[in-house]
């Protein structure tokens, strides 16, 4: 009997010891929603950013060893999926992995920052170098600020309409990658946040009930929910969709729960009752 082996995504997002962000939390989700996730690490972290003193161990060195032996390997994959990078040369080296692997789906999370600012580890250069690298994807899921470096407006600048977002969408689209989601959309709508997608043309918006703080990890948890889903044959708007309404429940539990907001989103007991594939 012929094997039919899972999807197959190669992760390359950093590695926190504690917290959920990252690997931490693109691993276990791809992984349940039955993709099989290989994940290459960009850096070694103690912690996420947003702890105060938090380490920083770039794997720059080691990650043209490891695509190496993954192509002696003859191994494929069906998606490249990058987030928070140390460096901008590994941005260059993205690249690389897509041109080694021409037929994976690209899927770039732009981490640089959020609430109207860079994070400490991002700066102009590193901007740009994440703007390159998501006018070369198929599917990009920026923030809201995020959004706005990668259309090279001040991270403070957001779009206070509806029909502002879908310009924005549309305008982000042009510049490379081909569906564009955008998560944390609020119009001053304080208990109401907003996710918006658009792909060849078509777009639109979904909202949820604001619940908890400015959870780090969520765009990890968005996307790779989302990833699962179109991999299994959903369509961009059925995977926002599903994975939007995955990231609320998770954060409806996790205020619940009272916990550290710092820690991230309570995302295992959301995961595990969810129904299985």
């Amino acid at each position: 009997m012929k094997t039919r082996r899972l999807p197959r995504v190669l992760s390359v997002h950093a590695l926190p010891v504690f917290g959920r962000c990252s690997i931490s939390v693109v691993a276990p989700v791809l992984s349940a929603r039955g993709v099989q996730c290989c994940s290459l690490p960009t850096a070694l972290l103690s912690t996420p950013t947003n702890y105060a003193g938090a380490t920083i161990l770039s794997l720059s060195s080691e990650a043209p060893a490891v695509l190496s032996h993954l192509r002696s390997l003859e191994m494929g994959f069906d998606a490249i999926y990058s987030g928070f990078l140390a460096d901008g040369a590994q941005a260059d080296f993205i690249e690389e992995i897509y041109a080694a692997y021409p037929d994976a789906l690209r899927v770039v999370d732009p981490v640089l920052g959020d609430r109207g600012r860079l994070y400490r580890t991002m700066d102009g250069t590193m901007a740009a170098a994440v703007r390159r690298l998501s006018q070369k994807a198929h599917i990009i899921t920026p923030n809201v600020t995020e959004a706005a470096v990668l259309l090279e407006l001040p991270p403070d600048k957001t779009p206070y309409t509806e029909e502002d977002a879908k310009k924005w969408l549309n305008e982000l689209s042009r510049k490379g990658a081909s569906s564009v989601v955008i998560t944390g959309l609020s119009f001053d709508r304080r208990s109401e946040i907003f996710v918006g997608w658009a792909r060849q043309g078509a777009s639109g918006l979904f909202r949820h009930a604001k619940t908890g703080g400015d959870y780090p990890g969520a765009g990890d948890l968005f996307t790779s929910f989302m990833l699962a889903e179109l991999l299994h044959g959903a369509p961009l708007s059925a995977a926002a969709k599903d994975a939007s309404g995955f990231v609320a429940s998770c954060a409806a539990f996790t205020a619940g729960r009272g916990t550290d907001v710092k820690e991230g989103l309570l995302f295992e007991d959301i995961l595990r009752n969810k129904p299985n594939r």
